[in-house]
């Protein structure tokens, strides 16, 4: 049984890995049709889990926002995003005032985390679309991959280091299993390879990958015990089960889901 399980989320975690590589670097409308699709799946599973708490998140509105943030950033240099944004911002407006008309109960509740589930799922992997347009001005596939393969990097080598040296916990409250000693191993590896890899990424300086790489390191850890957070606020394992052995997408992008807007920020402020 141990080893069909290991299999099982051996299996699906490669083609995870191989689906979203490929769609990245094969061309941008395949990165668009992907991480659409996972900004509504993530959406959804958002919704899904206030469910337990008996708040009803407003999925139609939700979904209608997220995926015309999510579109308008990706066709920013084709369209008047400024239009486009004014729509997304009247429709969030909207989406509080149907409230009044729902009749769901917890209406407070429901239209803040209707609010919450766009800033936390959909703001985001739009601001991953602006990153390579910030140093080099066109789409580049590598700059968007990067920070995936630095969370692939942390999250393995934090789990090596911390089941084989493991000994003081780092948030036993809220992830019993994770340690300091598992964080420390996962982010010094996080950064060698971010500077092992620094030559290959074009428009990026050895400062930025090593910086980039840090946040990683931090933001990461970060957004993995905030997603446990809300699991063990609903007393639910797994966000959803959409990846066998993996969980559901949340659990997935959980750790890139806050690095984007970290290292969107220090790119801001950089260039």
């Amino acid at each position: 049984m141990i080893v069909s399980n290991f299999l099982k989320r051996a299996i699906s975690g490669l083609l995870f890995v191989i689906v979203l590589t490929g769609c990245i670097f094969i061309h941008p409308i395949c990165f668009y049709i992907l991480f659409f699709i996972i900004n509504i799946l993530g959406l959804m599973e958002f919704s899904r889990m206030a469910k337990h708490m008996n708040i009803h998140v407003n999925l139609f509105f939700c979904i209608l926002c997220g995926s015309i943030l999510f579109t308008v950033g990706f066709l920013h240099n084709y369209i008047n995003y400024k239009d486009g944004y004014l729509y997304f911002f009247l429709l969030t407006f909207i989406m509080s005032i149907c409230e009044l008309y729902r009749k769901k109960g917890n209406g407070f509740q429901n239209i803040a985390f209707s609010y919450y589930a766009l800033l936390y799922i959909s703001l985001p992997f739009t601001l991953l679309i602006y990153l390579p347009y910030m140093t080099s001005g066109k789409w580049m596939p590598e700059i968007i991959f990067f920070p995936f393969l630095l969370v692939w990097v942390n999250d393995t080598f934090a789990y090596l280091s911390g089941s084989l040296l493991g000994k003081h916990k780092l948030f036993p409250r809220i992830s019993p299993k994770k340690s300091w000693e598992g964080a420390i191993g996962g982010g010094l590896m996080t950064i060698i390879v971010g500077l092992c890899v620094s030559p290959y990424i074009e428009g990026y300086t050895i400062r930025d990958t090593a910086i980039i790489s840090c946040i990683v390191a931090v933001f990461g850890i970060y957004g993995d015990l905030l997603e446990s957070l809300f699991k063990r606020s609903i007393e639910i394992k797994d966000s959803g089960n959409i990846l066998p052995g993996h969980g559901g997408i949340l659990d997935r992008f959980d750790a890139i889901i806050f690095t984007i807007p970290a290292i969107f920020v220090y790119m801001e402020f950089m260039y």
